[in-house]
């Protein structure tokens, strides 16, 4: 009979069973890395990018960043919502 589990390490198994809204922000994360690294690598392998918000490196919300496979990229989005190329990262 097992009377003791021990919570020192978090398997995949455990992440798994457990609801998403259980789950510590690392634990999700670590959950969802497979999945989205399978997204990137079938993006990226279609040419395409990604855009978010860093705030550690964006200067204003008025940026985004793409990421390609083999750069990342400042971009800044005027009033109309068109968006221009400022530098590579």
């Amino acid at each position: 009979m097992r009377t003791h589990q021990s919570m020192s390490s978090t398997t995949t198994s455990h992440l798994h069973s457990v609801s998403i809204f259980d789950l510590s922000q690392d634990e999700l994360r670590e959950r969802l890395r497979p999945t989205s690294a399978a997204v990137k690598l079938k993006k990226f392998a279609k040419g395409g990018y990604f855009s978010y918000y860093d705030r550690l490196i964006c200067p204003t919300s008025a940026h985004t960043i793409h990421e390609y496979r083999d750069r990342k990229e400042l971009m800044s989005i005027d009033e109309n919502g068109k968006e221009h190329f400022v530098k590579t990262l």
